[in-house]
């Protein structure tokens, strides 16, 4: 074993000597610029020559280049050594496919090329910042621009006036206030979104470049699910999580809560809680008109397309949708690719009944008629026509795709007293297997009715609202939002949780406790 330091160290004769009789090449770096090597390794052992694998850290830039190349994060040691381990026992195979995504790449692109490429992007930046400076100047020299200056300044300063009044009407939510009501009342609906406001974000990591969110691999913490759990025992209380992950995600952190619904995929899937006396429950969903196994078909190809051509990228399923990943590439490359692969889906589903979603790193094929409102929708009315209406509705939502689930509470209580001609049902409901809840049999129905989740109609005093009625919806941060009022995080959530519940609030708040939790079971 010799430590070698500096590539310009080892002549060219030696590195291709080198590259030729290793299988793997990993680079590491915790910041690089470009490094040439593992571009020159991967051509070195181009055919006849079996490939090798290039494992690459994701704080480097040869791995927003390199499609076939291995990610690791050096501080992360577990990921590298399994990741290294994946290497060698890598079949013949995936080898030659992970070649073959770079090989022309990088033998159409010698150094002398990326020196063209360098300058001419800073030509572009040039010239591209002198035309805005002649545009600046030639407004600031034409005639009456001052009075278009004070006119727009007059325009600027009254959507400051009114985003002034709205601001001061989105007040902070008063959990004493919450919970006086919450006493007073007999009949409650309590509707949580899941990741981000029951389940803490995880702070990313100083070095981290991926974002880690809350769903992946976490749970609510144990004073929530404890809170949960109580309020799930009291009869007066129908309480369903809201998330737009897979439901296999939600089960496992929520599922063994018997009394809890659950909603997945963004509500378009979704488990009513468990009736006393009922075995087990069985996952349903609404029925959208969309042949969704026909959507993945045409899908997939695409996806996988550009998934191999964007390292970092991954397609992400659940129930009804379709998700494609690109937040750990390239941000210029991953954006591009988006794009494109946007108008591509665009022609190959235009025969479908979907809509495309584009989030931070992520574009979402749903149907058309999916959002969270449509489970919070039918929840109110079918407990309104089990228990004749409802005095007591607390709605709490961190993300743009909750916003839904507010206009939703505002939408029902509007309907409430109407006539039944004049309102849009919700949309029929089958179980997992494709059986519509029309057609199932008489206990199967009966189950549905007790857990105020049949296919009903709301008429006449069932749909009344009693008086008084409270309703909460509230948004997770403040932000521009169709809530009525607002906490400042997800530990806000839990403390009125466990507040509603009657428990104590740890000593240290939430947040401590769980971080001590993890301490312990890191070291057990």
């Amino acid at each position: 074993y010799e430590e070698v330091v500096g590539s310009s160290s080892l002549p060219v004769d030696q590195r291709l000597g080198l590259w030729k009789a290793s299988d793997i090449f990993m680079v590491t770096p915790i910041r690089e610029g470009l490094n040439m090597l593992p571009m020159e390794y991967i051509y070195a052992r181009k055919e006849p020559h079996k490939p090798g694998v290039v494992i690459a850290s994701e704080f480097s830039a040869v791995t927003s280049i390199l499609n076939g190349a291995l990610r690791v994060n050096p501080y992360d040691i577990q990921m590298s050594t399994s990741t290294i381990d994946k290497a060698l026992s890598m079949s013949l195979q995936e080898r030659e496919g992970r070649r073959y995504r770079d090989i022309d790449f990088v033998s159409t692109s010698p150094s002398d090329q990326w020196t063209r490429n360098v300058l001419r992007d800073l030509r572009d930046a040039i010239h591209e910042k002198s035309g805005q400076d002649s545009e600046s100047a030639s407004a600031l020299s034409t005639p009456n621009s001052a009075k278009k200056g004070r006119s727009k300044q007059l325009i600027d300063t009254t959507a400051a006036f009114l985003a002034a009044e709205r601001e001061a009407s989105f007040t902070r939510l008063n959990h004493d206030v919450v919970k006086k009501a919450y006493d007073t009342t007999t009949n409650r609906v309590i509707i949580l979104d899941f990741n981000g406001t029951i389940v803490l974000k995880e702070p990313p990591g100083k070095y981290l470049k991926r974002e880690i969110l809350g769903s992946s691999g976490y749970k609510p913490p144990a004073s929530v699910i404890q809170a949960l759990t109580t309020l799930c025992a009291d009869k007066k209380n129908t309480i369903y999580v809201v998330s737009g992950d897979a439901s296999e995600t939600v089960e496992k952190a929520l599922g063994h809560i018997g009394g809890l619904g659950l909603a997945a995929s963004n509500g378009g899937h979704f488990l009513p809680p468990l009736v006393p006396g009922q075995a087990g429950r069985q996952w349903r969903s609404f029925d959208l008109g969309v042949d969704w196994d026909a959507v993945k078909r045409v899908a997939l190809p695409v996806l996988s397309k550009y998934t191999a051509r964007s390292n970092g990228s991954f397609v992400k399923l659940t129930h009804f949708s379709i998700g494609w990943s690109y937040y750990s590439c390239d941000p210029e490359w991953g954006s591009l690719q988006a794009s494109h692969l946007v108008l591509e889906l665009e022609n190959e589903l235009r025969a479908f009944d979907v809509r495309f979603v584009t989030l931070k790193g992520v574009v979402e094929i749903v149907p058309r008629k999916l959002n969270k409102g449509l489970i919070v929708k039918k929840v109110l009315r079918d407990v309104a026509a089990k228990n004749g209406g409802i005095d007591f509705i607390l709605c709490m939502g961190d993300d743009i795709s909750d916003e839904k689930m507010f206009t939703s509470v505002f939408s029902y209580i509007a309907e409430v007293g109407e006539d039944e001609d004049d309102i849009v049902p919700s949309p029929p409901v089958v179980r997992d297997g494709g059986v519509s809840n029309s057609s199932n049999s008489g206990d199967a129905q009966m189950e549905d009715v007790a857990a105020g989740l049949g296919n009903q109609h709301i008429t006449g005093n069932a749909a009344e609202l009693r008086d008084p009625c409270f309703s909460y919806t509230t948004a997770v941060g403040r932000k521009h939002s169709h809530a009525s009022q607002y906490v400042n995080n997800a530990e806000d959530v839990a403390h009125l949780l466990v507040k509603l519940s009657g428990e104590e609030i740890p000593e240290g708040g939430v947040v401590e406790t769980r971080r001590a939790s993890q301490m312990e079971q890191f070291f057990t």
